[in-house]
Order: C-alpha cells, then structure tokens, then sequence
C-alpha cells in the first residue's frame, strides 16, 4: 500500500470533522469588567469617591460616568481586581473581585457588587 493510499483518508477524515467543529463569532461589544454601586449608610449614592482597581497587568481608574454612585472599573479585562475605594468623610475600604470570562471566552463576565461606605465614629 502507497503512502498516498494511507494519508487519503486522513485527509478526508479531517475535512469531514472539520465541518463540524463550532466557530465562535465574537463581537465587538465590550463588556466592563466590574460595576460597583458605592452607597452610604442610608443606602445614599456617593459620588466623587477615588476607585482604584490593581490587576495583574496595572492599574485601572474607575469611572462614575454619571454621578450616580455606579463606578465601571475596565473594560474586558479578566482575573484578579483588587479595588481600594475611599471617599472624604468615609473609611476607606478595599475588596476583591475575580472576574471571569463567558463561555464562549469572547467577553468578561462583569463582577458587580453594592459597597456600602461607613462613616468613622466620632
């Protein structure tokens, strides 16, 4: 038997599975990679707070786009954020968020979480 003989149908296997292999169609959304919604004790927004994110790859300064209390740190970044949050008239305060990637592994899965801000006793 030829060499040409055994390779054919490998080849032809190859194709064959090939068809049914699933391409993944990623967009071009971009997904944030934490959402804090930063409230007072009274379950008041707060604004103007500084919000700091440390990954592995640097630094990331999150954003209240609206003043709203609602901070976006990144954008389709995944893995470890350690994020340090102070605010005038408030402890400050520091959390970890893992976030992960969807199934499809084309965007993160954003980490959101409510952080409420406490007052220092008098």
């Amino acid at each position: 038997m030829s060499f040409a003989r055994l390779l054919a149908p490998l080849a032809l296997l190859s194709a064959f599975t090939a068809c049914f292999e699933k391409e993944v169609g990623c967009d071009d959304y971009a997904a944030s990679s934490v959402q804090l919604a930063i409230v007072n004790e009274a379950g008041d927004p707060v604004s103007g707070a500084s919000v700091i994110a440390t990954t592995e790859d640097g630094e990331i300064v999150c954003e209240d786009w609206d003043s709203s209390g609602v901070y976006t740190c990144g954008y389709e970044v995944s893995g470890l954020f350690v994020i340090t949050i102070e605010a005038e008239g408030y402890d400050p305060l520091e959390l970890e968020l893992e976030v992960g990637l969807t199934d499809d592994e084309c965007h993160v899965e954003t980490a959101q979480a409510t952080v409420v801000l406490i007052a220092p006793a008098p």
